[in-house]
Order: C-alpha cells, then structure tokens, then sequence
C-alpha cells in the first residue's frame, strides 16, 4: 500500500522556508512522534505526526499534519490528506 513519505514533506517544508525545530513530542503508547516547523517570517507553525516501529527508530509514515499557531491543543487545524490530489500524490511512496 502507498503511503506518504515524511522526508519529502519534510523537504517540501524545508524549501518553503520552514526551520525544523529542535524539540520533538514522542508518545511510545501510540508509536508516533510529532515534529515541529515553524515559519520565521511570520507566526505560523507545522506539526508532522509519524509512526515509530517497535524498536522506537522512526519510519518514512506521515500520519497527520496540523497547521496553525499557539498552544499544541488550542489553536491548530488539521490539514486533510487526500491522497487523490496531485500535491499529496508527489509526497506519495
């Protein structure tokens, strides 16, 4: 099954100019690790939700991605991935 790829999205971000910041949200119960970028031009921030495998180490599996500013639980959007649209079909693997 095709999945989208974290690190050409992590690259698509990067050549937007987001900054991938150094901290990182890992839930061990769940498998899934969160990364955060973040806009320097203006307040605006990207969350990126991934799977982890067993042994912890991370995987190319895009999960979620949340859009917006502030607190982590107040003020963020899910972005909806739709895997029949030309822009997620170029991150797809």
């Amino acid at each position: 099954m095709k999945h989208i790829s974290f690190n050409k999205y992590k690259e698509y971000l990067l050549s937007k100019g987001f900054i991938l910041e150094s901290g990182t949200n890992i839930y061990y119960n769940i498998k899934m690790k969160t990364y955060f970028f973040k806009d320097p031009n203006r307040n605006h921030k990207v969350l990126v939700n991934i799977f982890i495998d067993k042994d912890n180490n991370d995987t190319d599996y895009l999960v979620s991605v949340n859009c917006g500013y502030g607190s982590p639980l107040i003020g963020y959007e899910s972005c909806k991935i739709d895997k029949r649209k030309k822009f997620w079909k170029n991150f797809m693997v």
